[in-house]
């Protein structure tokens, strides 16, 4: 069985249970696992894959129920790294009746994955990567983290699976960076998933 690795963000998501009060008014909030790549290797591993997760989280809390969250799905989480002097990324969504949503993004750890912090031998034993980009790419060094790991992988011809992930939240006033940086990443990509707002975008 082929070993695959999902890279990225791996964060709390609080979610308003009080519909259409939005942030400013809403007090109810359900503490979800969250975060893209981590969602794939979850899922990947309940369809009877071998998934990994690489990524960082606080020391705190919520860094080890994310933890314990993604090996109870059944994911190895050898490659996941707690930063002691980082919290663990938070993220707080409303959603709104008419399916508008009001979204606080706390960053933290996740941004700070360095390269070095990785073991690239065993970068170059996976047989598939995946990369879910929503918060990896926005800056501090996982961004470079990111490209430097899809280069390794590309050298070594690891299968990669790219996912944009575009939320307009989060890229707000920063479209053409967020393009040029895609664009970065589908020269190294055999597979991308995309929506039909995502291709829009890039192309």
């Amino acid at each position: 069985m082929n070993k695959i690795l999902c890279i990225g963000e791996l964060l709390i998501d609080f979610i308003c249970s009080d519909i259409n009060s939005g942030l400013t008014k809403g007090e109810n909030f359900v503490k979800k696992a969250g975060g893209a790549p981590a969602n794939v290797s979850a899922a990947i591993s309940k369809l009877g894959g071998q998934a990994y997760f690489a990524g960082k989280v606080g020391n705190d809390n919520f860094g080890m129920f994310l933890k314990e969250t993604l090996e109870e799905a059944g994911v190895d989480t050898s490659m996941l790294i707690f930063d002691k002097n980082s919290k663990t990324t938070l993220a707080f969504v409303s959603l709104n009746g008419d399916g508008e949503r009001d979204f606080i993004f706390n960053r933290g750890a996740d941004e700070l994955l360095t390269f070095d912090e990785l073991d690239h031998d065993k970068l170059k034993s996976f047989k598939i990567m995946h990369f879910g980009s929503a918060t990896a790419l926005l800056g501090g060094p996982s961004k470079e983290t990111y490209l430097k790991a899809m280069e390794l992988a590309f050298e070594n011809e690891v299968f990669i699976s790219f996912d944009p992930n575009y939320r307009i939240d989060l890229w707000k006033n920063r479209l053409s960076d967020f393009v040029e940086i895609s664009k970065q990443c589908l020269k190294y990509s055999d597979f991308v998933k995309v929506s039909d707002e995502e291709i829009k975008i890039i192309s």
